[in-house]
């Protein structure tokens, strides 16, 4: 489950998480499945992340690792029909898709960044394809200083007939019985899988039995965009992604669902499987409560897409001011320490009038 990284890359982020708040304020470093983030915030896989000039950028930004775009074999990217908009400033919607680059290009790039911070390689594809990508990846991984992770995006909503499998178990568990035929990942390389939004208790407990059951796996992202969104442009009375009509909602619109993914997901996993958290990351507040529900560290998407990769900088400085109004001087004071209300007390029934005690 988790990854075993050279001393030198991982940067003694035990003792890093344990020092009182430096002047900067409180610590953000974590750990993510054995990779040490310089601070638990960082981008999810999204379009700032496409070129190696977005890579660049968030490279030299704040964020705690680099998340590239999902890559996927034969994708055909359209620019006439996919696309994302930001209806009111807050939130996105987005009929994207994946990456127009392959995941060849993705490989060249990473070793252009500066090794300062993990690098996360979002992919996806056939079972076949992924599990040959994974095996590329894990001859990369000893080249970067800062360690790699690949997240198996099984989550986008928007392929045409191919629903997301992260909602048929018996088919998610086959997949990953494919790609990881030919062995475990070595030890130096973290895999792990980006989820849809579950909403009932049977795709919890469904989805948790069949990650569980992959031994291979080190983290979760949740979630990925709440599908079939639509947005209306009252001026033009037409659907604001036309000529595309639905998409992937994302943003403070989706921020408690994530949070209950990330709450229910890290209830049920396997302790070694960390769970980062996605949606709706806009603020140092955002942050923190996906890191009180038990996330490990946190994804932005809608707010980079919106500010650029000075979202980082802001949201850092905002949940390290909240963390030191609290007394706290590392993100494992208060990592998974949500507080579950009390049961109530069952109040004991009056009996009813006219009957004999």
């Amino acid at each position: 489950g988790t990854v075993s990284i050279p001393p030198s890359v991982y940067m003694a982020a035990s003792s890093d998480n344990a020092v009182n708040a430096s002047a900067e304020g409180p610590s953000l470093r974590t750990v993510v499945c054995g990779l040490s983030l310089p601070s638990c915030v960082f981008n999810s896989s999204n379009p700032f992340a496409t070129s190696l000039e977005d890579l660049q950028a968030l490279d030299a930004s704040a964020a705690g690792a680099v998340a590239t775009r999902t890559a996927c074999p034969g994708f055909v990217h359209d620019e006439a029909t996919m696309k994302w908009a930001s209806p009111d400033g807050a939130n996105t919607i987005n009929c994207l898709g994946y990456s127009p680059l392959p995941f060849e290009y993705y490989t060249g790039c990473l070793p252009q960044l500066s090794g300062a911070k993990p690098c996360w390689l979002s992919i996806s594809g056939s079972a076949e394809e992924v599990g040959a990508m994974v095996r590329e990846a894990a001859a990369l991984a000893p080249s970067l200083p800062g360690g790699l992770a690949v997240e198996i995006n099984l989550s986008c909503p928007n392929i045409a007939g191919k629903p997301p499998l992260a909602y048929d178990f018996d088919a998610l568990r086959d997949y990953l019985g494919t790609v990881f035929d030919a062995g475990p990942p070595p030890p130096t390389l973290a895999v792990g899988v980006k989820t849809t939004p579950y909403f009932y208790d049977a795709q919890y407990t469904g989805a948790a039995a069949v990650l569980n059951g992959c031994p291979h796996l080190s983290f979760v992202t949740a979630i990925n965009t709440v599908g079939n969104g639509l947005y209306v442009d009252v001026a033009t009375e037409a659907p604001l992604l036309a000529p595309s009509c639905y998409g992937g909602l994302g943003g403070a619109a989706v921020h408690a669902i994530a949070l209950g993914n990330v709450r229910r997901l890290r209830a049920l996993l396997r302790p070694s499987i960390a769970v980062i958290g996605c949606g709706g990351v806009d603020s140092g507040e955002a942050a923190f409560r996906h890191l009180l529900c038990g996330a490990s560290a946190v994804m932005v998407a809608s707010a980079l897409l919106h500010e650029g990769v000075g979202v980082f900088a802001r949201v850092e400085a905002e949940l390290r001011g909240i963390m030191a109004s609290k007394g706290y001087s590392a993100v494992a004071d208060f990592q998974g320490k949500l507080r579950e209300p009390a049961a109530p007390q069952q109040r004991a029934a009056a009996p009813c009038a006219g009957l004999a005690p």
